[in-house]
């Protein structure tokens, strides 16, 4: 016969017996009252595996104050783990069972969810368990014999019913460090190039071929008025639908001379749609060409690329096991 008590407002615990112990973990705690007395307030027992996946207990042995603010009640919760292997959108759905022994009558106390229905694990969500457990005062009650010699003794089943990728998603995968590449770029003869729009030589950052493009005297409505400068994933043709790279960089025009470099920050995902980002009006070519402020020394001017941190994404469809 089942005993049923309420968790939370969202939980209603079964409480079985049973002889068999715990399929998949079984976690045993000497000196119990000193983990009570100390100033730990979890423990998170080692990994174990069951339904393909591998997962922990946290236990809280004065409860879960996170949660429910309440002392006088053990909190546990199943974790799953090793999760950044799957795909973005996972869910796990999955029926656990816990156990606390009876060490008197070597039996098991079962409590699980009344309405047998699985929980589930996802991304936001790798933790599932109940507030109140037990009260410590039923837990240390010799009579009940979950604590003898000051000994207890957990358990825990895990049985995967479902897993699934909810609907489409993305993939990021950030794949440098904080500074990924620099560029430099030195152009002579500056006021004597040919042609409205010029190209740095193509450089590679991560995998992707990259160049700068300048307007020495502006492009559309900045024509005239300002430098324009733009940063172009070169290799953009080549990318797979659905992919993109994300890139956060600063393109300067060096100042040669004081040192106050004329530089601006760009946070852009490229892709072969959109292949090319920067500003029409980067610089004024009244500042350019004005010697005192150093960008454009003996006809050479130095423009840099600095790309800082570079990602990839890559679209998901739907899939369910």
């Amino acid at each position: 016969m089942a005993l049923f008590s309420v968790d939370s407002k969202e939980a209603v615990v079964s409480r079985t017996i049973r002889d068999e112990p715990p399929t998949h973990f079984e976690l045993r705690i000497k000196s119990f009252s000193l983990l009570l007395e100390s100033s730990l307030e979890r423990y998170d027992s080692g990994n174990f595996e069951a339904g393909g996946y591998k997962w922990k207990l946290c236990l809280y042995p004065k409860g879960n104050k996170d949660v429910n603010g309440e002392e006088g009640h053990i909190s546990l919760y199943l974790e799953i783990l090793e999760t950044d292997s799957l795909s973005p959108g996972w869910e796990v759905h999955a029926l656990f069972r816990f156990f606390v022994l009876d060490q008197r009558r070597d039996k098991y106390l079962t409590l699980q969810d009344a309405n047998g229905k699985a929980r589930r694990f996802r991304a936001s969500k790798t933790q599932s368990g109940f507030d109140r457990l037990i009260s410590l005062n039923e837990f240390n009650d010799p009579t009940n014999g979950y604590v003898v010699k000051d000994t207890c003794v957990f358990g825990a089943e895990v049985f995967v019913q479902k897993e699934s990728v909810a609907g489409k998603g993305e993939c990021l995968l950030i794949t440098a460090g904080p500074v990924s590449c620099n560029h430099t770029w030195k152009i002579k003869k500056f006021s004597e190039l040919v042609g409205e729009s010029h190209f740095s030589e193509v450089f590679t950052a991560s995998g992707h071929k990259w160049r700068v493009n300048v307007w020495p005297k502006g492009n559309a409505e900045e024509k005239g008025k300002n430098l324009s400068l733009f940063l172009e994933l070169n290799d953009s043709t080549t990318l797979p639908p659905g992919r993109g790279v994300y890139v956060e960089a600063q393109l300067r025009v060096v100042d040669q001379v004081n040192g106050k470099h004329m530089e601006r920050k760009l946070q852009k995902w490229f892709n072969n749609s959109t292949n090319v980002w920067g500003w029409g009006s980067f610089l004024f070519l009244d500042s350019l060409r004005d010697q005192s402020e150093g960008f454009l020394v003996k006809d050479v001017c130095i423009i840099e690329a600095h790309l800082l941190i570079i990602g990839a994404i890559e679209k998901q469809g739907q899939k369910s096991e």
